[in-house]
């Protein structure tokens, strides 16, 4: 039996025309789907996602921030990878913003890392 070496052409949902590939050749819809990629938010919705992952991505390095500053002054010099590391950190740091980020940990943090740790005491005391 021969084979058939024809490409099979898909019918674009979109604007019905017949092609070949992963796209349509008029609208640039992908294999035929009625969406086009221009119409999954455009430009707009594209930089409101780019700056959403930013924000989430300071948020993670606040959280590691914080983390480390706690892991390294909570036993001395037994955490020297931590110390190091948050050393360099706050190097690249602004003053400004440490000054802030010590007057809040002053305010809230540390009660707050308190009453955590006194809740973990008595829950596996």
């Amino acid at each position: 039996m021969p084979r058939n070496n024809r490409k099979p052409h898909i019918v674009c949902r979109r604007c019905k025309t017949r092609f070949t590939g992963a796209y349509c050749p008029y609208c640039g819809a992908e294999n035929g789907s009625a969406r086009a990629s221009l119409t999954r938010g455009g430009i707009i919705g594209g930089l409101l996602r780019f700056l959403f992952s930013l924000l989430m991505l300071a948020l993670l390095l606040a959280i590691a921030f914080i983390v480390l500053d706690y892991i390294a002054s909570a036993s001395g010099d037994s955490h020297g990878a931590a110390r190091a590391i948050l050393d360099s950190a706050r190097y690249a740091i602004p003053k400004s913003v440490l000054d802030g980020y010590a007057d809040i940990k002053e305010q809230f943090l540390d009660q707050w890392v308190t009453n955590i740790i006194d809740f973990f005491r008595v829950l596996f005391s």
